[in-house]
């Protein structure tokens, strides 16, 4: 398959102008699906097997293949081919919207793919971290603006001015931390370690109790950070010598965390929130739904994202990247939650899918079990109720038709967009695992669009 090492490193010399307009203009005039050509992003936490093995790529060097980004984020571009030249998945939605989108998500979302679809694949743990609501995001990105930080600058948070509310399918036994534990959990837990006897007698168990615990741990001086944390790594790392760990067991996620991101001289105060936030476990198929100011890190494992289009992440600890705690505090929602393991819904009849309902507007994610042979609509292609796919070939071989088009053949790790217009079924050749992302219900969305969401490009 094509290098997914960069977005355009397989791209030939770039059209003109007019010969792109006259490629666009010949594809609007006959729509059909499109395999998408999409990037991978090498943070250090990735797994060096997962996704290689998902696209067929080889990999001797080990590199860590974090996340494959299917969409149209400008921090990350999905091309498409039209009659041998590429261009990019955006620059197709914003040439012919309303073919790609269909109309009432091109209104609603003021000609912008609102979603974004991607494979995690963790082999470390990921920062621990917040997303924030769309006005704050528009506010933080408007400062970082002001203050004359470049949107590729290391120390931005705001790469864009959108929320980012997200679902997470496991796609392996996954590993995740999401939302404070109950009061009584937490409680016990700093009561437990006399190392922490001054956080227990700090901790009011109520939810502004907990809200000011938290803030004093993230605001506290480094040296008394390291004071209450390095004899509590101690007894941890004296109770695994003695005997083994499993991964439900927070102490050796918090032992890893502090081999991982602790320096020779401080402890991460990230590991604070190792104690506090609730530990889930999902095995493949279940899901997370994380909400604006939900607290969370993702430990280990492989997934299916699936988020409103932002890349808008405020970190508090457990990384090398920009730390932002004032901002952080700022967006969170200091509560007790639930894990809220979220199942697929069964689709109304055998032919239509699974689905992972949210409260997102943004996006629903689809999940399609094809048996060999057989057929399954996937877009009606009707002007009103029409809207834009994005999908995945995570296993098996399928096709895609559509009236007019030749089938398009995809494999194993292959991407695909259908646009909004094209009535379009889908074959298993074999038995075959895809997933298909789309706008919920654009029909039912308010006639007043949401304001437009600046998504620009890095620079």
């Amino acid at each position: 398959m094509d290098s997914p090492l960069g977005q355009r490193a397989f791209i030939a010399p770039v059209p003109t102008a007019e010969v792109l307009q006259a490629a666009v203009d010949a594809f609007t005039a006959a729509p059909g699906p499109l395999r998408l050509h999409c990037g991978v992003q090498h943070y250090s936490w990735g797994d060096a097997d997962f996704i290689p093995a998902l696209i067929d790529f080889r990999n001797p060097g080990r590199l860590p293949f974090a996340e494959l980004w299917i969409g149209a984020h400008p921090d990350l571009l999905s091309t498409v081919r039209l009659d041998g030249w590429h261009l990019s998945l955006a620059e197709l939605i914003a040439a012919a919207p309303r073919t790609l989108l269909g109309a009432a998500t091109a209104r609603h979302f003021g000609n912008q793919l609102p979603f974004l679809l991607k494979v995690l694949a963790a082999r470390e743990p990921l920062s621990i971290q917040v997303h924030p609501s769309r006005e704050q995001a528009l506010a933080g990105y408007r400062h970082e603006d002001a203050i004359g930080l470049a949107l590729s600058d290391p120390r931005r948070s705001y790469r864009d001015c959108n929320h980012k509310p997200e679902l997470l399918v496991a796609l392996t036994d996954f590993y995740a931390l999401r939302g404070f534990r109950p009061l009584a959990e937490i409680g016990a837990q700093l009561a437990a370690l006399p190392e922490l006897d001054a956080l227990a007698r700090r901790f009011e168990p109520s939810a502004g109790g907990l809200s000011r615990l938290y803030r004093w741990l993230m605001e506290l001086e480094q040296g008394q950070v390291d004071a209450l944390l390095s004899p509590v790594i101690a007894r941890f790392r004296q109770a695994r010598a003695r005997a083994p760990f499993d991964p439900s067991d927070r102490r050796d996620w918090i032992i890893e965390a502090d081999r991982l991101f602790s320096t020779h001289a401080h402890r991460d105060r990230g590991l604070f929130s190792l104690l506090l936030l609730n530990l889930i476990a999902l095995h493949p198929g279940e899901a997370l739904f994380l909400p604006a100011g939900e607290l969370h890190a993702y430990l280990r494992g492989a997934a299916i994202e699936v988020m409103a289009n932002s890349n808008n992440v405020l970190r508090g600890g457990l990384t090398r990247k920009h730390i932002d705690v004032a901002a952080l505090l700022r967006t969170l929602r200091v509560a007790p939650a639930t894990s809220a393991v979220r199942q697929p819904q069964p689709g109304a009849a055998p032919s239509e899918p699974e689905t992972y309902p949210t409260p997102a507007a943004e996006f629903l994610l689809e999940r399609h079990r094809l048996g060999a042979g057989e057929w399954r609509l996937v877009n009606p292609g009707l002007s009103e109720s029409a809207q834009l796919r994005l999908g995945l070939v995570l296993d098996g071989q399928i096709s895609v038709h559509s009236p007019g088009q030749a089938p398009l053949g995809l494999e194993r790790g292959a991407t695909f967009v259908i646009p909004a217009v094209c009535r379009a079924a889908i074959h298993g050749a074999q038995r075959s695992l895809v997933f298909t992302a789309r706008v919920p219900d654009p029909t039912g969305m308010h006639a007043r669009p949401n304001p437009p969401v600046r998504l620009a490009a890095p620079g």
